[in-house]
């Protein structure tokens, strides 16, 4: 609001009564000599100053001097004569009132600009007739240059919480606030794009709470707890999991800091505000990278053991060590082509579009355990079936860990064991059937499923859809593996 709006409330015109009874001119100038608004008025179609108050004058630097007689020209100069003039003569000969709200003026030569909220407002003389125009000013400088700082202030903190947002979507984090005081929460979208809350939906401590995995929501909820006490420091930073709605299970990494207002002299915990962001794939690759060097540890050792095997069941056949040398040597580079065909399923990598099928897999698994100069230890059969190479790599990956457990412990650790393997359709799945015969006895099943059965189970179920049996029969180990058809092709 203008400062002079309430005190010329309602100041449509201004009436000049000479030789007034109680009142006259002279003592209404003094009175407005010391009023705190710029006032003048001046008089005819010429605007000739007939009167102007002390901060009229003062605001041209001109306390001293006297613009009575002076023309809107003389007083303002030819920067802001014309357009002052052109509203007064508007004022002047219609009789309206003019306002104007932070005028820029320049009203010293060589100051700065100053900024004036003007009123212009018609006088009449005894007869009615308008005879001059009343200047009201009131300087606003102060107003406009607070307005101008309130609004680059704005400005920048737009630009800033821009330029965060922008950081934020770009580092995927979720933002969250939580008053200690009242238990009001705020989640930012992302915030609730992790949890799975919709974004309609007011976030809670109590949805919070639940969405916690059971087997961290004790050790989570301590932790924030503890935030509570002003001498935990009041910093947080702990990794988690968290069930979203669906069911699907996450990782994130928490940080925050708690915020602690003073009160009688006593410390008070206020707001606690921080960040989570979505770490699920990170933790994936991690626990992958591991299973990588268990799987690595895992075929060092049956690499070793299978070459060590080899070497002693050569060695009871061969009628020469060039002759054992030769047949060792067969069966060293099946054994690497073998482990060639497992690559991809150790590394990660993709493994290379080409044709094969279950009886050309079966084989090559199977080739640095065949003499073939004696009668084969071993039976194959079933029809030709083609498969992906997807598929191909898991099946590989379960049928080169049964030879390597059959050449460790079971059938093929002895030169009389007997392998035979079988496969054929059934409904809309084939079934695979691995049977031993005349290895070292079975007492029983092993007490606790080792890494490379656990990696064959892995295998069947999860990458080809499958179901996996093992029968820990006295006379051989028996599997039975039944792998849809359509699981087959990819």
């Amino acid at each position: 609001m203008s400062p002079f709006q309430e005190w010329a409330s309602g100041l449509n015109e201004f009436r000049l009564h000479a030789g007034s009874q109680d009142f006259g001119l002279e003592a209404l100038a003094q009175l407005l000599e010391h009023v705190p608004l710029a006032l003048a008025v001046t008089l005819g179609p010429e605007h000739r100053c007939a009167f102007a108050n002390r901060m009229f004058r003062s605001a041209f630097s001109a306390d001293d001097q006297t613009y009575v007689g002076k023309t809107v020209s003389d007083i303002v100069g030819a920067r802001h004569a014309k357009e002052i003039a052109v509203r007064q003569t508007h004022v002047f000969e219609t009789g309206e009132t003019y306002e104007v709200l932070g005028l820029p003026l320049n009203l010293v030569v060589g100051h700065k600009t100053t900024y004036w909220d003007i009123k212009l407002v018609p006088t009449r003389a005894s007869d009615d007739r308008i005879n001059g125009v009343l200047v009201i000013g009131a300087n606003a400088t102060e107003r406009v240059m607070a307005q101008a700082e309130a609004c680059r202030q704005a400005r920048d903190a737009a630009l800033y919480n821009e330029r965060l947002a922008l950081a934020v979507e770009a580092t995927e984090l979720g933002l969250w606030e939580w008053d200690a005081r009242t238990g009001e929460t705020y989640w930012s979208d992302r915030q609730k794009e992790i949890f799975g809350l919709p974004l309609d939906q007011s976030a809670s401590y109590e949805f919070w709470a639940s969405a916690l995995h059971p087997d961290d929501r004790d050790y989570v909820i301590e932790r924030v707890t503890s935030l509570l006490d002003p001498t935990s420091g009041g910093r947080l930073e702990l990794e988690h999991r968290l069930v979203r709605p669906d069911g699907e299970v996450l990782w994130i990494i928490g940080r925050g800091r708690m915020m602690y207002d003073i009160k009688d002299g006593v410390k008070k915990p206020s707001r606690l505000i921080g960040t989570i962001l979505d770490i699920t794939d990170r933790r994936k690759g991690e626990e992958s990278r591991k299973l990588l060097v268990q799987e690595l540890n895992h075929r060092v050792k049956n690499l070793f053991a299978m070459a060590s095997g080899m070497i002693v069941l050569t060695a009871k056949t061969a009628h020469s060590p060039k002759h054992m040398s030769v047949v060792l040597r067969g069966r060293l580079e099946a054994l690497a082509r073998a482990h060639e065909l497992i690559r991809p399923a150790i590394t990660g990598d993709e493994p290379a579009p080409r044709e094969t099928s279950i009886d050309e897999i079966v084989r090559v698994v199977l080739a640095p355990h065949t003499d073939r100069e004696t009668p084969t230890q071993m039976s194959i059969s079933g029809e030709a079936v083609p498969i992906g190479p997807r598929a191909a790599t898991s099946l590989t990956l379960v049928l080169h860990e049964l030879a390597t457990n059959a050449s460790k412990y079971g059938a093929l650790s002895v030169h009389e064991g007997q392998l035979a393997i079988s496969w054929a359709h059934a409904d809309d799945a084939l079934v695979l059937l691995w049977q031993e015969a005349n290895g070292p006895p079975i007492e029983s099943a092993p007490a606790v499923e080792g890494f490379g059965s656990q990696l064959a189970r892995t295998s069947v179920t999860s990458q080809l859809n499958g179901a996996i049996d093992y029968d820990w029969r006295r006379d051989g180990l028996r599997v039975s593996l039944k792998l849809p058809l359509d699981s087959l092709t990819s």
